[in-house]
């Protein structure tokens, strides 16, 4: 379909007014997920639909992209940008931040919920931590046999008498010098 100059102009202006409205979801997103990679996320995610829509338009129109056509898709969204789009953005900006005194109202809530009941859980079961590490402690210091004496190194003499060994077996001796 061959279309005239202004025509062309004019079909991608009105584009570019509907595609604002890409522009005016992907914004919300921005508003609701309030960190830097979402920005990013949205930002390239407008820029590559902007970008296939030009080429999806231009193809209807010609059989090439003409500058007049990218010329008018772009003003069709700045139009739209700081027409309608500046009166939607006071809208939405209220509505975030209600949205995120009400959520936020929500999570500081079910936190401090959760840390009362951790504590409540914790003061109960604080006797039990202490009964289990004494037991386990003490199971740990009877396992200990502490040194006879200090030059031979024999921890478990009354098991090894048992089985029928001796510190001396499967112990190999070894002598080093130093120097020359």
């Amino acid at each position: 379909m061959n279309v005239s100059i202004p025509d062309c102009f004019m079909i991608a202006f009105a584009v570019g007014l509907i595609f604002g409205l890409v522009y005016e979801a992907l914004r919300i997103a921005r508003l609701i997920l309030r960190w830097d990679a979402a920005v990013f996320i949205c930002d390239v995610a407008f820029f590559i639909l902007a970008a296939q829509a030009v080429m999806t338009l231009s193809e209807l129109l010609g059989s090439y992209v003409r500058i007049y056509t990218i010329l008018g898709f772009g003003a069709g969204v700045f139009t739209y940008i700081v027409t309608i789009g500046r009166i939607l953005n006071i809208a939405e900006s209220a509505a975030s931040s209600a949205w995120r005194r009400s959520i936020g109202k929500l999570i500081h809530t079910g936190t401090q919920k959760t840390k009362k009941a951790f504590g409540i859980i914790a003061h109960k079961s604080k006797s039990e931590f202490v009964r289990i590490s004494k037991v386990c402690g003490e199971g740990y210091k009877k396992s200990q046999s502490y040194l006879k004496s200090h030059t031979k190194k024999l921890y478990n003499k009354k098991r090894l008498d048992k089985i029928g060994e001796s510190e001396n077996t499967h112990v190999i001796k070894a002598s080093v010098r130093r120097g020359s």
